[in-house]
C-alpha cells in the first residue's frame, strides 16, 4: 500500500486550488460586467500623467513621477542636477 503521508500533501494541494478558484470567483462577482476594468484603471493613470506633463510636473499630485523622470533623464544623457543633504548639489553629466 502507498505511503499515507502522500494523501495529506495531495489534500493540501486541493485546498489551495479550491481557495484560488474561490478567489477568482469573488473577483468575478466584484468586477461583474465591467470587462474593461483594468483598461479603465490604465486610462485614468495615463490621463493623470499627461495632465502632469502639460503642467511640467508642477504640483503635489505630480511628485510621484519625480523619481522615474530623473531615471529617464539619466538614461537619455540629459544633464540632471541632484540635490544632496546639507544643501550640497551635484551635477551629473
Amino acid at each position: 500500500m502507498a505511503e499515507p503521508h502522500h494523501y495529506r500533501k495531495a489534500g493540501y494541494g486541493m485546498i489551495v486550488v479550491s481557495a484560488s478558484l474561490a478567489t477568482i470567483g469573488l473577483l468575478f462577482l466584484a468586477i461583474g460586467e465591467n470587462v474593461l476594468f483594468g483598461d479603465d484603471i490604465q486610462r485614468a493613470k495615463t490621463l493623470e500623467f499627461e495632465q502632469c506633463k502639460e503642467t511640467n510636473f508642477l504640483g503635489e499630485e505630480c511628485r510621484k513621477f519625480d523619481t522615474r523622470l530623473k531615471v529617464d533623464q539619466l538614461d537619455s544623457g540629459q544633464q540632471v542636477i541632484v540635490g544632496l543633504e546639507d544643501g550640497v548639489s551635484s551635477k551629473i553629466p
